[in-house]
């Protein structure tokens, strides 16, 4: 049987630091190992200026990847950059596709949700050449930016969601992380119910072997009886993470540290308050090459999971994932009917609080209740084992990638016939 060939568009893949270039790799990985030929059109890491190189040309483990340059175009934290970094890619993958989908029968296309807009290659190639498309969308947007503060003017507003009608009509399937995502395409969207797919996320990296590492306490200058909090992953606006500094400036005189690892627009001006205000017990580092965020991952009691108000329906904190996976108890901050909330709740593997006095008041307990904090890391990583595991994960894209095939296969036939 001759292998189904598979298009793939995102601006981050692997080995860029943004988390969904990180799952689209994976996902690849895990259909090239199923027996499909896939090709890759994404952007040369640009997540952020740190981001690491890599070949505009490459053939890794069965999939085959071309990489757009992207110049100056690097980084997110100034918005004018982004925006043209979106767009530039988008011009310049568009007539990647077509040059490929020429050259190169092409069975499936997939796209993410980044940038925004890169469903559009999906819909064109779907509308002009009847090529099934997967939409993959793990941020649903303009309302996760507007729930989170963004001032976007109104015509701008509308001609997003006429471009996002555009993509979700076209999308054979449409793959969301939630019920709660799912339910808002479905009231807000008008996608049919029986288009979307939910697949929740794996640990990335997952880390079900990982034990506590002392020395990386000791140089963190954390005594024996310290508490360290981490939180790791975007600073961006959808995470209410000023309510962590003044927690941790309430709590300046307990045994404490609190750990940020990241980046993102919220970065600097935290940072800046903790300068200004003279809190000592929190501490700021860059995102972390894998195995040295395994090593901060290790040594933490507790892990920070942030969602502002209203967008539970919108998005999913992939990393709780990868800190279920590692037994680490995670304190959700973020209003208790998410779906997060009530997995956190539901396997006693965490907390979930809503604002400063109810994190305050938490931290607080765990200086007295250690025993619960491993209790409910083992908690943590029983239910990752049981539903969570990437392996099972990947299995779920697999078959809807199959499904759409051989669905889009059958009325294709019928049309020809007809």
């Amino acid at each position: 049987m001759q292998s189904k060939n598979i298009l793939v568009i995102n601006q981050y893949f692997s080995p860029d630091l943004a988390s969904t270039g990180q799952y689209a790799a994976e996902i690849c990985h895990g259909l090239a190992r199923n027996g499909k030929k896939v090709r890759v059109i994404t952007a040369q890491p640009c997540y952020s200026r740190e981001s690491p190189e890599a070949p505009l040309q490459e053939e890794d483990d069965g999939l085959s990847i071309t990489r757009i340059p992207m110049g100056r175009l690097r980084g997110r934290e100034n918005l004018i950059t982004r925006i043209a970094g979106y767009l530039y890619f988008l011009i310049k993958a568009r007539r990647e596709a077509s040059r490929l989908s020429k050259k190169h029968r092409i069975d499936l296309v997939i796209t993410f949700h980044n940038p925004p807009f890169v469903g559009l290659l999906g819909a064109f190639l779907k509308r002009k050449k009847q090529i099934p498309f997967v939409y993959i969308l793990y941020d649903i947007n303009p309302d996760a930016l507007l729930s989170s503060g963004w001032k976007i003017p109104s015509v701008l507003v509308w001609f997003w969601e006429r471009l996002n009608k555009k993509m979700l009509t076209q999308a054979s399937k449409v793959v969301v992380l939630s019920e709660r995502m799912k339910e808002s395409l479905k009231q807000k969207k008008g996608v049919e119910k029986d288009k979307i797919e939910i697949i929740p996320p794996w640990g990335r990296p997952e880390l079900v072997e990982i034990k506590g590492n002392v020395s990386v306490r000791q140089e963190l200058g954390l005594g024996e009886d310290e508490l360290l909090l981490l939180y790791a992953g975007n600073m961006g606006v959808i995470h209410p993470l000023e309510v962590i500094i003044e927690a941790a400036r309430e709590l300046i005189d307990l045994p404490l540290k609190i750990l940020f690892v990241g980046d993102g627009t919220q970065r600097q001006s935290l940072e800046e308050q903790v300068t200004r205000e003279k809190i000592k017990n929190v501490l700021f580092l860059p995102y972390q090459p894998e195995d040295r965020f395994v090593e901060l991952l290790g040594a933490a009691d507790c892990c920070f999971v942030t969602l502002r108000k209203s967008l539970d329906n919108l998005s999913l904190p992939s990393r709780a994932f990868t800190f279920l996976s590692a037994g680490k108890p995670i304190i959700a901050l973020m209003e208790k009917e998410t779906d997060l909330s009530q997995l956190i709740t539901d396997n006693q593997c965490g907390w979930v609080v809503e604002g400063k006095e109810q994190l305050t008041a938490l931290i607080k307990r765990l200086f007295q209740e250690r025993e619960e904090i491993l209790n409910f890391g083992l908690n943590a990583r029983q239910v990752y084992m049981k539903h969570y595991r990437k392996e099972k994960i990947i299995k779920k894209y697999i078959e809807v990638v199959d499904n759409c095939l051989n669905s889009e296969k059958a009325i294709l036939g019928e049309k020809s016939s007809a």
